[in-house]
């Protein structure tokens, strides 16, 4: 049986990795590698690189979560595709699935997909017309008549 590579990441400096790493420890690797950066594409992430450049024909990749690594639904299936292409398993601690199976390979794409989608959800939440006041994200003159209610609209 070969080693079992760990990898942990979070986005912000003011993120706690503990839940991560307290599952991780209690899963048991043979070598761990943590990184406070941004998922963004375009971001480099020596960990990540450095993980999967250490993982050998018979080794396991362990992670919390897929969307600790992967930065989107397709990043994240082509990558396990390549992994398992080299003869490395893949494991995710929360998201239980067995990606040994075409059955668990689709659920797992299937969950990746909702990731990626929530993920634009709340960037479009967050995003810069999120913070305005109501209203001024959209024209107000002359779009209703002056004393006009929603009620009297309908």
């Amino acid at each position: 049986m070969g080693a079992t590579i760990a990898y942990c990441r979070v986005s912000a400096r003011d993120q706690n990795p503990g839940l991560q790493l307290d599952a991780l420890d209690t899963h048991g690797y043979d070598r761990l590698f943590a990184e406070t950066e941004s998922g963004k594409r375009g971001v480099q992430r020596p960990e990540f690189t450095a993980a999967l450049s250490a993982l050998q024909p018979g080794d396991t990749l362990v992670f919390w979560k897929s969307d600790r690594w992967g930065r989107s639904a397709a990043h994240v299936l082509t990558t396990i595709g390549e992994l398992r292409d080299r003869g490395v398993r893949v494991k995710s601690l929360t998201e239980n699935f067995d990606l040994d199976t075409k059955e668990g390979r689709f659920m797992f794409a299937v969950l990746a997909a909702a990731a990626e989608y929530e993920l634009e959800l709340r960037a479009e939440r967050q995003g810069p017309k999120a913070s305005l006041p109501p209203g001024a994200a959209r024209p107000t003159a002359g779009c209703c008549p002056a004393g006009s209610t929603s009620a009297a609209r309908q």
